[in-house]
């Protein structure tokens, strides 16, 4: 197959050279003709007479301005053309039916028949989009036959946005009833996660992916997709997910791949250049700011001047910009604190901004390459892909490299049979510092550290290891994940009215990993290597190589037939019904050796060579499934769906069940009393849903087989020595089954004012009555008792969506926006305890809550101080610190038992927010466009963790963020935010508890996106003989916000904020053009 596939594209790509040629010629020359008599008709009820010759015409929409781009091709031929700015075209050889095309228009074909060598086509505008048709589960259906709730998005979303590493990242925020999240802007681990209309459980639920029909591992699984490739994807909300049964309970999105059109051959390109820049993130505090606050910190605490840090400190301030040589060179300064610090070997005193010497500005590309064409009979589509992300951390090796490449094919047996194969593979290559934790963990130095020593070697000091050298010279973290999919469709016409389609489908995801950790030489300031044999430190840390490789192969094997009959031009009647088998094996090896070379990525070493971890399973699930569509003259709809689900997870009498849903629609707009509205009320369509899907992630894979640990030389003693036996592994529950998801839905789809005006508007109801808990059990079972099918949980919101678009002229217009609200409530969680901060599961509360104390204020005056220790200190409470000062906090007793309890903690809000919302406006003329996308959340609740960046002085040897500076409670400024400044471990753990003060409002409003394009006249491009589309453009992405976070992190960060997720976001600008050929 792949050898005649590349036999057509080679024929076809030889004939598209000389006849583009030709035909660029023939339309220059009738371009320069010029002149032409019309015929006025609208489009679909004209009958051209025409024997030979060359045909002119115009393609004009209803309001008379002119089409431009539209496609006119002979039916049945590649012979074809493109309307230029004017709306004109010229055509030789046009016998025949002409087909005209474009995008947002109905397609007419005119038959050209007669001697008349001129035409003035009218396209009637689509806008209405009834006809579109919508992939749902196991088919598609036209819109306006739609019952239950789903959301379609075309590929105009993915293009203007530079270099896309993750469709994910394109949709956010624009979708409504869709909540899209990242964690980082580490090139290739952003961490972008997706939920549809919230959670579902307090276990963990994602919604099914599914590509070309073909079930995704896991919903990650998108970031492998080329963005350029990506047709449409649906998001299948209520109860039409029930088609997928019980891995659906989190909602499906079913992607779809680009198509070819047959007809002439087509090549496209798009490329882009984005400069990322460094977006929010704390700034830390000057070398004058941090010595000041030591001094406050320290003496605040109670330590004199004789105190080390008040002595270096002060030493700091006086020797800013110049350093001290302690032990190294011929002639050692005297030092000055003597004792004070073993082992420093030197006092450096520089002022750097350590946030700027770590992370700068990258450039990113973009590139996408596709040839497409075929006949009637054969068509085919090749795209090739290539991104290069570059980080913006500016030392060691930071990016993320793919390279995409998809075939589709389709092949016309006869009238009846027909078959379609759709391959793809990606290889991603991901590599950075094996050590990056140094630069995203807590560790800042102070500012008075530099960067190197003065002849640009890694410093330290101290122990303390200047950060950048950790990630230049400590190894490289390299990840290549190779993914390769292959989908072969049979599609048979059995009867008139009744087909078969058949699909095998393979995937398989490779990660391979290679792990360097070099051990690093660390030297003092004037060059003398630290690790010596009078160093006080400790011997250099060993290098290390690790190798893993993690692989999951997924098969899918489905089967089902469709029968359709329209009888008496009412009554339109779909069944469907079929078998679908899906198998996953995962496969997981890791080995590590020890005291390697470093120039040598090799698992032979000197020392140790051991398996880290080793991991394998499989899965499995056999689904029958069916659907009833009835269709009363598109005016009253009914669906109802079924499966019938079977698990590998489940012991056999639990392992099957049922899950099934049922929707109905009325478009009010069919019946005769809104005969006299129609003017005006376009489209005005209820629907109802509800349905039943299962959920089997609470659950793991072999927990209904009761295991064994094999124990040597272990337990009690029998005679001299232990024994050897085996214990339970665990308990095991044999009566667990999958959690059951009830859905409701009520809906109301309109268009007003000639569609001008249209929109959705949607309520929703979630419920969990057999979610999957841990209850508490008496001491005396012996074990940790398996979970039950005994919580309960529900959730419930609505989304809409509204867009105006109009045009005033040739000036085109839209605006539009959407808003979701969603929440939920853990109604019955099993045996929880709640804690002060972020509590993932609360009973009564939303999942994901943050609880914390009432903070009343500071304590301004002895007599507030003397009471408040009196009453709190020592009587079971908090750990409140007898050391307790002025201006620091105090909190409510909120149960008013004179004591400050686990008891007096109150809901501060969820870190889910219960809003997001979006609104957007774009317009063109004359070529140009522009378009402009806000986007952002309300109602969320963040609590950031303790660490020494949040809490000033916590660990007094690092550097801390400067959000305190000028904000410090003093006698002076009692209204000040920050409580006094501290280095005692109580004091900060007391002031900076989880409070009202603490947290803070998430909520924030951003600028996603603003893009201005300007595409050529086609007049141009049909002069030039062989580009037929060219668009320029600017974009810029995340490049304002609006919030409320007081810790200086980007409202999107993660409350921890650790590890990867310290990765800064970034804004970008890119430059990107877009051609067709």
């Amino acid at each position: 197959m792949l050898v005649l596939n590349f036999m057509y594209m080679k024929k076809s790509l030889f004939r598209f050279s000389s006849r583009r040629i030709l035909f660029s010629t023939v339309i220059a020359s009738a371009l320069i003709a010029g002149g032409s008599q019309a015929v006025f008709a609208d489009a679909g009820e004209v009958q051209v007479v025409l024997q030979t010759g060359t045909i002119k015409g115009k393609i004009v929409d209803s309001n008379g301005e002119p089409v431009i781009g539209a496609n006119v091709m002979v039916k049945g031929t590649t012979n074809g053309c493109m309307t230029d700015i004017d709306g004109n075209f010229s055509l030789k050889d046009a016998k025949g039916t002409l087909v005209i095309s474009y995008i947002g228009y109905k397609t007419e074909e005119v038959q050209v028949k007669g001697h008349e060598t001129s035409l003035k086509i009218v396209l009637k505008e689509d806008s209405e989009l009834l006809l579109e048709v919508v992939v749902v589960g196991y088919g598609s259906m036209k819109k306006e036959s739609l019952t239950g709730s789903v959301t379609v998005v075309d590929q105009k979303l993915f293009k203007d946005k530079g270099t896309v590493s993750n469709p994910l990242s394109a949709m956010q925020g624009q979708v409504p009833g869709l909540r899209i999240t990242r964690s980082s802007a580490a090139p290739g681990e952003e961490g972008w996660g997706v939920s549809i209309r919230g959670s579902v459980s307090k276990n963990k639920v994602e919604p099914l992916l599914i590509i070309d029909g073909v079930p995704a591992s896991g919903v990650s699984e998108i970031a492998q997709l080329n963005a350029d490739d990506i047709e449409t994807i649906n998001f299948l909300k209520d109860a039409s997910a029930a088609i997928y049964g019980a891995k659906a309970a989190g909602g499906v999105i079913l992607v779809t791949t680009k198509r070819p059109d047959a007809g002439r051959t087509k090549v496209e390109y798009s490329g882009s250049v984005t400069r990322k820049i460094v977006g929010l993130q704390p700034r830390m505090m000057s070398m004058d700011e941090w010595t000041d606050g030591v001094l406050q910190a320290r003496l605040n605490d109670g330590y004199g001047e004789d105190d080390n840090w008040v002595r270096y400190a002060r030493l700091a301030k006086a020797m800013k910009g110049s350093w001290i040589n302690l032990h190294g060179g011929n002639n050692p300064d005297e030092d000055p604190i003597p004792g004070g610090f073993r082992g420093v070997a030197d006092f450096v005193f520089h002022d750097m901004n350590w946030t700027d010497v770590l992370w700068g500005n990258a450039t990113s590309t973009q590139h996408n390459l596709s040839i497409s064409g075929g006949s009637e009979k054969s068509t085919y589509r090749l795209s090739l892909g290539y991104l290069n992300d570059q980080g913006t951390l500016q030392w060691g090796n930071n990016s993320n490299e793919r390279y995409n490449v998809r075939l589709f094919n389709s092949f016309k047996i006869n009238d009846r049979i027909s078959l379609e194969s759709n391959m793809s593979a990606s290889r991603q290559h991901q590599v950075a510092p094996t050590q990056i934790g140094s630069i995203l963990g807590s560790s800042i130095p102070q500012p008075g550290l530099p960067v190197s020593t003065i002849d640009g070697k890694p410093y330290a000091w101290g122990g303390i290891h200047t950060p950048n050298w950790s990630a230049e010279l400590g190894g490289d973290n390299k990840l290549v994940v190779t993914t390769m999919n292959v989908n072969e469709i049979l599609k048979v016409n059995i009867l008139d009215g009744l087909d078969f389609q058949g699909t095998l489908g393979y995937s398989t995801n490779n990660a391979a990993r290679d792990e360097q950790y070099l051990s690093i030489d660390w030297y003092q300031y004037d060059g003398t290597p630290i690790q010596n044999e009078n160093s006080p430190y400790p011997a250099k840390e060993k290098s290390s190589y690790t190798k893993s490789s993690a692989r999951t192969d997924n098969y899918t094997a489905s089967a089902f037939l469709t029968y359709k009959k329209l009888f008496d031009e009412a009554h339109d009647i779909s069944l469907m019904g079929g078998v679908q088998y899906d198998y996953a094996a995962y496969d997981y090896s890791g080995t590590k050796a020890m005291d390697v070379e470093a120039a040598i990525e090799s698992l032979n070493g000197k020392g140790q060579i051991y398996i880290d971890k080793v991991d394998r399973w499989e899965e499995a699930i056999l689904s029958y499934f069916g659907r009833l569509n009835y269709n009363y003259k598109s005016r009253y709809m009914v669906e109802v769906n079924a499966r019938y689900d079977g698990s590998s997870k489940f012991l056999p009498k639990n392992r099957w069940n049922f899950f099934w849903g049922a929707s109905a629609g009325w478009r009010i707009t069919e019946e005769k009393f809104m005969e006299n509205l129609r003017d005006y009320v376009n489209e005005l369509k209820l629907r109802a849903s509800y349905g039943e899907v299962g959920n089997q992630n609470g659950i793991g894979r072999y927990d209904g087989i009761q295991l064994y640990n094999y124990k040597s030389n272990s337990g009690a003693l029998l005679g001299n020595s232990k024994g050897t036996y085996v214990e339970s592994a665990g308990l095991v529950s044999t009566v667990r089954t999958w959690e059951r998801i009830y859905n409701y839905n009520l809906g109301i789809d309109f268009g007003f004012f000639n569609n001008r005006l249209t929109g959705t508007f949607e309520i929703f109801k979630k419920k969990n009555d057999n979610m999957l808990v841990s209850r508490l059990h008496p001491g005396v079972l012996g074990g940790t008792a398996p979970s039950t099918n005994s919580g309960k949980f529900e959730a419930n919101g609505y989304d809409v969506s509204l867009t105006w678009h109009d045009k005033i002229g040739s000036f085109n217009y839209h605006v539009g926006g959407t808003l979701t609200y969603m929440t939920n409530k853990l109604v019955d969680g099993g045996n929880i305890v709640v804690s002060a901060g972020y509590n993932e599961a609360v009973n009564g509360y939303p999942l994901n809550s943050v609880f914390g104390y009432r903070y009343v204020g500071k304590v301004q005056n002895q007599d507030q101080l003397d009471y408040y220790v009196d009453k709190y200190v020592g009587s079971n409470s908090i750990a409140l610190p007898a050391n307790l000062r002025l201006g620091d906090h105090m909190y409510e007793d909120v149960n008013k038992d004179d004591k400050l309890t686990q008891d007096d903690l109150v809901f501060l809000g969820s870190d889910d927010p219960k809003y997001s919302f979006s609104f957007n406006f774009g317009c063109e003329w004359k070529g140009f466009d522009f378009n402009t996308v806000f986007q952002g959340v309300g109602k969320r609740t963040i609590y950031r963790e303790i660490d020494s960046w949040k809490v000033p002085f916590k660990a007094i040897w690092l550097n801390t963020t400067n959000q305190s500076v000028g904000n410090v409670w003093s006698p002076e400024t009692p209204n000040n935010h920050f409580p006094t400044y501290s280095n005692s471990n109580d004091i900060n753990n007391y002031n900076y508890i989880p409070s009202t003060w603490s947290a803070d409002n998430g909520a924030y409003l951003r600028l996603k996106e603003i893009v201005l394009g300007y595409t050529l006249p086609k007049a141009w491009m049909n002069k030039s003989g062989f580009i037929s589309n060219l668009r320029i453009y600017v974009s810029g992405a995340d490049l304002w916000e609006k919030s409320y976070i007081t810790d200086g992190w980007d409202p999107e960060a993660t409350r921890k904020v650790e590890n990867k997720q310290r990765y800064p976001f970034n804004r970008t600008v890119t430059f990107g053009v877009n051609a067709t050929f």
